[in-house]
């Protein structure tokens, strides 16, 4: 005798369903989409945020390094100044001669300028992109390029000068007359190598030649410019993002 198990009809959907799990699917991953995209805009936003107060911080380090800088520079324009007027003048008494060591201290010597690097060479290397705020982007670039003309002046120009200085030095000034070179104590029988006018001169048209770069170029366009560029980012990344310089 056979066995007849009921048989139960398989249901067939009709469009409406299939359109309806299409439109559920459909909508799960578009949501999943946005959300994902605003988690990742989150990150970014707040990466950004975070290169701003690191690039605040080191702006306010550049700051001080450029004033002291600023400080060395004025100071070896002095030095310049009173060799030049010395040198001019050739009246070579005692005291002038003892003044003409002093300020020779000066006169050819360099300070490296070293500025913060940690925040710009992550936005160097992918992070300019996060940063939404183009006068602020173009800012930064501005401050990178003034940065490295300056450097490339100093390297290429400046260091040659003052290296031509320092040299025409060593035939006019004996290092032996320092008693004290920090404290700038020089020997009362001190004299100068060489009184040759000719030679004295052309080291005076030097010094000429290099006050007028430091004052002209150095302290009046580069430190100038980079200083303004430091105080307009300032206020720009306080206005933007909220952040203030911390002083050190």
């Amino acid at each position: 005798m056979e066995v007849h198990h009921p048989h139960h009809p398989t249901h067939k959907k009709n469009w409406s369903e299939y359109l309806l799990e299409f439109f559920m699917l459909f909508f799960a991953v578009t949501l999943g989409f946005f959300a994902e995209n605003q988690r990742e805009h989150f990150v970014e936003r707040h990466r950004e945020k975070q290169y701003m107060e690191s690039m605040m911080t080191d702006l306010e380090k550049d700051k001080i390094e450029l004033q002291n800088a600023r400080k060395y520079t004025t100071t070896q324009i002095a030095n310049i100044d009173t060799a030049i007027g010395l040198l001019t003048k050739g009246n070579w008494n005692k005291e002038n001669i003892k003044t003409m060591y002093r300020v020779s201290l000066k006169t050819g010597g360099n300070r490296p300028i070293s500025f913060a690097e940690s925040t710009s060479t992550q936005l160097k290397t992918g992070g300019m992109r996060l940063i939404e705020d183009k006068k602020i982007t173009n800012l930064i670039t501005d401050y990178w390029q003034l940065i490295a003309q300056m450097n490339q002046y100093q390297s290429t120009s400046l260091d040659n000068y003052k290296m031509t200085v320092k040299n025409m030095t060593y035939k006019i000034i004996d290092g032996t007359n320092y008693i004290n070179v920090k404290n700038r104590v020089i020997n009362d029988n001190a004299v100068l190598m060489t009184y040759d006018a000719m030679y004295l001169k052309e080291y005076n048209n030097r010094l000429l030649n290099l006050k007028f770069d430091l004052k002209n170029y150095m302290v009046d366009f580069f430190y100038d410019r980079i200083d303004s560029t430091i105080k307009k980012l300032q206020k720009e990344i306080t206005l933007k993002y909220k952040i203030t310089p911390e002083k050190e």
